[in-house]
This record gives C-alpha cells, sequence and structure tokens, in this order.
C-alpha cells in the first residue's frame, strides 16, 4: 500500500516548484535532442511516483482515472478538431501564414518532420508537460488551495516553463523587441494554461488537455512545413 501524507506543507509545495525547474533545464536544456523523449518518460515516471507515494494523491486527483478517460478524449477531441481547423484556416491566408515560419522547421531532416508532430510533440511536449502541471502540480495545488488559486498558479508557472526558450528567441534582437517576444511568450502560454486547466478539471482527465497541446503544438509545426512550400 502506497505511504500517504495526510498534509501537504508550504515546503512540499515550494520543493515541488524547484523540482519542476530544475526538470526544465535538464530535459530541456542539458539533455541532448535525440535523448530527450526516453529522459522525459523516465522523468514522468518520477514525478508520478513521487505524487502517489509520498504526496499522497489518487490516480483521479493526478486526472489518470479511468472513469474520466472517456469524457476526456471527448472533450479532448473536440477541442484538437477545433484546434486544428483555426491552424489550418490560418495557413491558408497569406496575411497569417507567416505567423508559422520557423527557420529551425526548414532545417529538419525528412524523418524528423516526420516524428515531430506524430511523437515528440504529442510525448515529449503534451503528454511530459500535462502531467507535470496539470496533474501533479495541479494536484497538489488542489490540496492547499481554492481552484481558482491552483488554476492560476499552475498556469502562471507554466508560463515561466517557457521563459528558457523565449530568451533563446529574443538573443539577437534590441532590447524593446526582446523584452516583447519574453513577455509575450510568457502570457500566451499562461494563457494556455488557464484552458488546459479548465479542460482538465471539466473532464476529471488529463486525456483533454493533452489532446488539446498536442494538437496545438503539432498542427502548429504541420502549418510551418506548409507555409515553407509557399
Amino acid at each position: 500500500m502506497a505511504f500517504r501524507v495526510h498534509r501537504i506543507s508550504t515546503g512540499t509545495v515550494v520543493g515541488l516548484i524547484v523540482a519542476i525547474a530544475v526538470t526544465d533545464i535538464v530535459a530541456n536544456a542539458l539533455t541532448a535532442e535525440p535523448a530527450r523523449v526516453p529522459v522525459k518518460v523516465g522523468i514522468l515516471c518520477c514525478f508520478i511516483v513521487w505524487a502517489r507515494r509520498f504526496a499522497g494523491l489518487t490516480w483521479t486527483e493526478l486526472g489518470l482515472g479511468r472513469a474520466e478517460v472517456g469524457a476526456g478524449l471527448r472533450l479532448g477531441g473536440w477541442m484538437a478538431l477545433v484546434i486544428a481547423a483555426a491552424i489550418m484556416l490560418l495557413v491558408v491566408f497569406p496575411a497569417t501564414r507567416s505567423f508559422f515560419e520557423d527557420n529551425a522547421v526548414a532545417a529538419d531532416s525528412v524523418t524528423h518532420r516526420v516524428l515531430m508532430p506524430l511523437v515528440i510533440i504529442p510525448v515529449g511536449t503534451a503528454l511530459f508537460e500535462e502531467i507535470i502541471f496539470r496533474g501533479v502540480l495541479l494536484g497538489v495545488l488542489l490540496r492547499v488551495a481554492t481552484a481558482r488559486t491552483a488554476i492560476v498558479a499552475s498556469s502562471v508557472l507554466f508560463g515561466l516553463w517557457h521563459l528558457p526558450p523565449a530568451l533563446h528567441d529574443a538573443s539577437g534582437d534590441g532590447a524593446l523587441k526582446a523584452i516583447g517576444i519574453v513577455v509575450g511568450t510568457i502570457a500566451v502560454t499562461t494563457g494556455a494554461g488557464l484552458l488546459f486547466a479548465h479542460l482538465r478539471l471539466r473532464s476529471g482527465s488529463l486525456a483533454a488537455p493533452v489532446l488539446a497541446h498536442a494538437a496545438t503544438n503539432s498542427f502548429a509545426y504541420i502549418g510551418a512545413l506548409v507555409s515553407l512550400r509557399h
């Protein structure tokens, strides 16, 4: 039987946030890209074991309960279709197609272009981030705070998770433009975090935000590929 902690302390929450920050650096900056997916799967296993054995979260609190999977798949599936349609619509029109232009995508190999939307993004980004933020972190915060506070806090931290890539994208630009890129990236990803948290709580399952998250990133990548042809 798993050991359960009856009360989650402030120190536990702070420790979890620090662990997530370290994970961001280790998984996304220090690990070579070919090894990132298996490394991230291993890290997820550690987070889940910690959440179950030491934080005492149930599978339902983690969004991984069996009873809620169907509702999560239905809601997430509908959201994925809406997101895919919206992105493809933006790619069709030249005025908005430029939003998807990405020099890094242009340099990708054919193999990478296949694996990215089908494996790397769904597993290495969507599943990875949703289990950490809408599973473990949100589950812990719901134990110690109101639902609104837990949603906002986890979403803001999700936005800050994207600070390193935002700084990378802003490098080489003028100070004003760099600030705009960093602030804009954090604001957009925080907003996405609010949406994903809503999907998670409404359906009761991580399946919903995982599908929505994967659709957003994968179809944005496909949109970048389409823009290259124009």
